[in-house]
């Protein structure tokens, strides 16, 4: 007899008498299948989790109910998974946000449910179905290797905690896996590649119920949390308090009132980690040496198509662009480029290639979202108006001067014993812990520590009286002492290289946009005065090779720059891979360095992947497929190669390409909702709007699938889909254009026009082809 679990919500009522009698009907009706319920193991209307969890692992079968996304149904769900379980789910239709509900939460996207309005056609769905029956689990699980890792899902809130946690696993030197909601939302299937070769994994929740964590978000890190369980791996839950815990994994909670509680925490569970970690460094050295040597389709390592999670092997396969090769030697350069162009692979790089050179000190500023908005809070309370921009320059240059300081007396106090510090390097020294409260803290405490000792000094002045005092102290105080001592100890170093990154980290929903825009168009303008400053060589200062690179994504630079009243006085590289040569590279180099360049790139392609898909050559078809960025073409091949290894295909094939098409599609329109933040509320519900229509729509048809969403203005929203290529416009007779850097988005905008005025006709709109396999696109050309 097959034995069946299933698990529904407790606290719906309108649910369980359903469920309750669908599932005593199918007993008394079915000799070989035995369904138990979560209330079967329950005592005196509580239930034990123990028991549970024994009756999932003794099933054949996993049933579970999602009308509700109910976190400990959620738990549940993945501990079936983890254990390899087969799984049936159930929708009640009646619901009317059910289906959204499910379809919204990514990690389920692509795992079917079946839908019931009553307990008769529940029996019904499940008699026609026979879940039972498979032989197979439907959501296999790929076997481990020795690629091992950390994974860590980050908390949605860039809190003072969560920074902490943050710099905690960066200095363990784990390899890690991390899931960003903020960058991209992952699709289950990579937490099934990613799980099996991990040590363990840690999932930082935030305060239940707050806005920084939507109920989606919690319902993943729960599922992830049963997944891990059901494989066995170590498994570290923090929250913030307070926090309402889920029954199921209430008692793995571990809550933290404060940064240092978290840190306590995580210090104590990564211990046996690291020790872990180091224990197999070797055995993890053989087994990339092997699968180099093997030379063969499972022999390819592509690494990971975010930057984040591959810093070890990334410079080993880095492709140097004219943009990355002009900043290693510009004096000062913004880097501008859309999630996924390499803006974080170029910063990894950057500080590699310097430090190469001893003579090289870089200094990597990447601040945290909290830290933006206490800048922010403090900027609100000084009141700023009249002198904002010398105020905001000001700022800039004391956080970087200090943030020079600390991270160069950090390396002095890192030295051997036996190397003897200089006189200059030991009044550095002194300096720093002489000013401690405002150089040794992260930014928003230094700035609160000199803002408070400055408004003690006259707590009459007026807020302008308080700006210019601030400005003045910090010119002629703070920063020339600390310009004295910087230089002294700076001057025999080739080049100080400070690379800025993280700014899109406090472009977050709740932050005062305007004031955002400031602080960073105040940044972008004081670069040049910065660098000049220290380059500068006379009688109270030595002169000091000082470069300066800052990382920003696009979206959010040019709405800065909008606002701009000299935007030519900064030096801006875009991140251009409109060449798709140079996107291949990016393959071709990762294959190559993990073959260990036995395959040389003119005959890669040949002996390893079919010539043609779609009755087009594969290199046409990845051009035509997917968003031109160095992570797209990475997850594509990543992708179909692992489809041809699971497949036991000698080469990558037409049906390995066509499989990947679909879960690559699936990304590339999940990825566009963290981008979005909430300018557009209903993007997702818009999005969904153009399933099974046509590739090629009227701003008429356009503007309908929109207003069906939103009550927002639809030519804001048509331009915010453009600036994502979602939609390409017509600039001639059924020739499209994605917004690219090779011209301003205001040149395309205004070709459209055009051309529709030449022809009469309304603007015409076309949907990015990877965005066509997801939503059933019909093409029309």
């Amino acid at each position: 007899m097959e034995k069946a679990f299933y698990a529904y919500s407790s606290q719906k009522p309108d649910l369980l008498e359903d469920i309750r009698t669908a599932v005593k009907e199918i007993n008394k009706t079915t000799p070989e299948i035995s369904i138990s319920t979560w209330e079967d193991y329950s005592i005196s209307g509580r239930y034990i989790i123990e028991g549970i969890l024994k009756g999932i692992e003794s099933c054949d079968l996993f049933m579970c109910d999602l009308t509700y996304l109910n976190y400990n149904v959620l738990y549940e769900l993945g501990y079936a998974i983890g254990l390899g379980k087969k799984v049936w789910i159930t929708l009640n239709s009646t619901h009317v946000r059910a289906a959204v509900n499910y379809k919204s939460l990514s990690l389920l996207s692509t795992i079917g449910y079946t839908g019931y309005q009553n307990s008769k056609e529940l029996q019904n769905k499940f008699f026609s179905e026979l879940p039972y029956l498979n032989t197979e689990p439907n959501i296999p699980i790929p076997d481990g290797n020795l690629e091992r890792h950390l994974l860590y899902l980050k908390c949605e809130a860039a809190t003072s905690a969560s920074a902490e946690l943050n710099e905690r696993i960066s200095k363990t030197q784990i390899p890690t896996k991390i899931d960003d909601t903020s960058e991209e939302r992952r699709p289950l299937s990579w937490y099934l590649e990613v799980l099996p070769n991990a040590f363990g994994v840690i999932i930082h929740f935030h305060t239940l119920g707050s806005e920084k964590e939507t109920p989606h978000d919690v319902a993943r890190k729960a599922l992830i949390a049963g997944l891990a369980k059901g494989m066995g791996k170590k498994t570290l839950l923090l929250c913030h308090s307070p926090f309402e815990r889920p029954l199921d994994y209430h008692d793995e909670l571990r809550e933290h009132k404060n940064s240092n509680i978290c840190a306590k925490i995580a210090r104590e569970w990564l211990e046996p980690v690291i020790a872990e970690y180091r224990d197999m460094l070797e055995k993890h050295r053989e087994y990339k040496t092997e699968r180099k040597a093997a030379n063969k389709l499972s022999s390819f390592m592509l690494g990971d198509y975010v930057a984040e999670n591959e810093n070890q092997d990334l410079i080993d396969y880095f492709i140097e662009t004219a943009e990355f090769r002009e900043a290693l030697i510009a004096q000062q350069i913004l880097f501008v480029g859309r999630k996924g162009t390499g803006k974080t692979a170029n910063l990894i790089n950057l500080r590699s290639k310097m430090l190469e050179d001893k003579r090289n000190f870089v200094v990597v500023i990447q601040p945290q979202g909290h830290e933006f908005e206490g800048v922010l809070s403090i900027m609100d309370q000084m009141s700023y108006s009249s002198e904002q921009g010398h105020f905001i320059e000001s700022i800039w240059k004391f956080l970087i001067y200090t943030e020079i300081a600390r991270q160069y007396y950090d390396y002095l106090n890192k030295q051997p014993l036996h190397i003897e510090k200089t006189e200059d390097e030991k009044q550095l020294i002194q300096f720093v812990i002489n000013h401690q409260r405002v150089i040794d803290a992260d930014f928003t405490l230094r700035l609160e520590n000199i803002v408070s000792d400055l408004k003690a000094i006259d707590t009459y002045d007026s807020v302008e009286q308080q700006r210019t005092k601030i400005s003045e102290y910090l010119h002629k105080s703070m920063l020339g002492n600390l310009r004295t001592h910087l230089g002294k100890v700076l001057r025999k170093r080739q080049n100080v290289k400070i690379l800025i990154d993280n700014l899109d980290k406090g472009w977050n929903d709740s932050a005062n946009l305007s004031s955002l825009g400031d602080l960073l168009f105040g940044l972008l303008s004081v670069v040049h005065k910065i660098t000049g400053e220290f380059q500068r060589n006379d009688y109270r200062h030595v002169g000091v090779n000082l470069t300066l690179v800052v990382f920003l994504r696009s979206d959010i630079f040019s709405r800065i720059m909008s606002h701009a009243p000299e935007r030519d006085k900064i030096a801006t590289k875009h991140l251009n891979w409109s060449d798709p040569t140079l996107l291949f590279q990016v393959i071709e180099k990762r294959i190559s360095f993990s073959s260990n360049g036995i395959t040389s790139p003119s005959t890669f392609w040949r002996d390893y992947f079919t010539e043609t898909v779609d009755g087009l050559p594969l290199k046409a078809y990845v051009k035509n497929l997917i968003i031109p960025r160095p992570r797209d073409i990475i997850l594509l091949f990543k992708l179909a190669l692992e489809e041809a290894v699971n497949n036991g295909h000698g080469i990558v094939e037409e049906s390995d390409f066509k499989k990947a098409e679909y879960k690559y599609s699936e990304y590339a329109l999940q990825s566009l909702f963290p981008e979005n933040g909430k300018r557009v509320p209903d993007l997702e519900a818009i999005l969904y709007e153009f399933v099974g229509r046509n590739a090629i729509l009227s701003k008429p048809e356009v503007e309908e699938c929109i207003k069906l969403n939103t009550s927002e203005d639809t030519d804001f929203v048509i331009q915010v889909l453009c600036e994502m290529t979602f939609l390409g416009l017509e600039i001639s007779n059924d020739t499209f254009e994605y917004y690219n850097e090779r011209r301003p988005e205001k040149i395309t905008n205004k070709l459209a026009i055009r051309h529709s005025e030449r022809t009469g006709q309304p603007i015409r709109y076309k949907i990015n082809p990877a965005f066509y396999k997801y939503l059933d696109i019909i093409q029309t050309d």
